[in-house]
């Protein structure tokens, strides 16, 4: 029984010291390249758009541009209204 317990609180120990060492490599590194990173100067936004967006942004995409709406301000009820004498007659 002495032998399980000692065991137990090594494998305690050793996790804690695994877990421990992993906070400590992610805090490394993210803090450590944080100066380099802010004294490089910013991308060319063409650039950033193409490394975002991972293709050119000038290149077509291949997607049906959006449909113009019509001008409904011109009212001209001539048409229409010939159109409706027509399916008053059906």
């Amino acid at each position: 029984m002495h032998t399980s317990t000692l065991a137990l609180e090594l494998t305690t120990t050793a996790l804690v010291i695994v877990a421990g060492l992993a906070v400590a490599l992610l805090v490394l590194i993210v803090v450590a390249p944080w100066k380099q990173v802010r004294a490089e100067a910013p991308l060319d936004p063409d650039v950033e758009a193409t490394l975002l967006l991972r293709r050119n942004p000038d290149e077509p995409t291949g997607e049906i541009p959006a449909a113009n709406i019509a001008d409904l301000s011109d009212d001209s009820d001539t048409t229409r209204g010939a159109a409706y004498d027509d399916l008053r007659e059906l």
